[in-house]
């Protein structure tokens, strides 16, 4: 059932524990039909084989999408190294194979995971969704199409050893666990493979969960089957407001200003001072209007994020 008079439109966001074998486009398509709302969306896609946080914004919220997209990521899983994978995961068909005959040196592993800390270079695999001359790489593979693969930039603010480096039982291969935070846009595969790479080995990322994205935890995270079970009273309960993720100085306005806002207009910077955030939160009393973004070309703010009913 679409929204409705006794299903109106939500505006607010629902933190998702997603579960393996599920795409992220089926649990917005399952929450769609279990909230009746139109406009829904997620804000970062998380492979079929790779469970955690999904944070999935419902009408007004779908507006702070890309916001949410831009925020870090930290991630938790194993990298075995020893094979590689074309998908550079374990869904893959295995690619190359290199049984260690020795240990790995703790020592070269530290080294190699400092290597990839920071501001680094990745070229995504090909079974992928990053797009080139409007073609989903994936789509080239698939067809057995050569296809030159972008470089990405990505930011790894943290890339740290877990568990001790141990063998997989009866297999010539050694593997560690991981907690990774990184920028939009980082394949974690693609690290675990290139962390391989470092040592001269093949590496292949085993298992993957996301445990905090787009300013949420796991913690506050509702297991996706829990949440197709609750009637819709229960699961406005665990719907987080949009005010709740903007994190920029608030000002409440003026009833001339709320006019302009409302509107639309422009903001001169002789009216509201500029900030060292770039953006306000803007209210009429208690009420989000919008958010305004200074605009340091032209010196004045412009309507960035629009909430309100005129």
């Amino acid at each position: 059932m679409m929204a409705t008079k006794k299903h109106p439109e939500l505006s607010g966001l629902l933190v998702v524990n997603k579960p393996k074998e599920m795409t992220s486009f089926g649990v917005v398509a399952r929450l769609r039909r279990v909230t009746g709302q139109k406009k829904i969306g997620h804000a970062g896609t998380l492979d079929p084989n790779v469970e955690g946080v999904l944070v999935v914004a419902l009408g007004k919220a779908t507006k702070l999408i890309d916001l949410l997209q831009s925020r870090p990521k930290t991630y938790t899983g194993t990298v075995t190294f020893g094979y590689a994978t074309e998908s550079q995961d374990a869904d893959g068909a295995v690619v190359e194979e290199q049984p260690l005959r020795a240990a790995i040196d703790q020592e070269q592993l530290d080294a190699a995971r400092a290597d990839l800390t920071g501001d680094i270079i990745q070229i995504p695999p090909i079974y992928s969704a990053v797009k080139v001359n409007g073609k989903r790489l994936y789509e080239y593979a698939r067809a057995g199409e050569e296809v030159e693969l972008p470089k990405r930039e990505a930011t790894i603010y943290r890339f740290d050893q877990t568990s001790p480096l141990t063998w997989v039982e009866g297999q010539p291969y050694q593997q560690m666990d991981f907690l990774a935070q990184v920028s939009k846009g980082t394949y974690i595969r693609t690290l675990a493979y290139d962390l391989g790479q470092k040592l001269g080995l093949p590496a292949t990322m085993t298992a993957l969960k996301r445990i905090a994205g787009s300013g949420f935890t796991i913690d506050q995270a509702v297991p996706l089957d829990d949440l197709l079970t609750m009637d819709y009273p229960k699961i406005l309960t665990h719907v987080h407001s949009i005010e709740s993720v903007l994190a920029w100085p608030k000002k409440v306005l003026t009833q001339d200003e709320v006019f302009a806002v409302k509107n639309g207009q422009k903001i001169p910077v002789s009216t509201w001072p500029q900030n060292d955030a770039g953006y306000y939160q803007v209210y009429d009393r208690d009420r989000l209007l919008a958010v305004y973004a200074f605009d340091a070309d032209q010196d004045l703010w412009r309507s960035r994020y629009f909430f309100a009913q005129n």
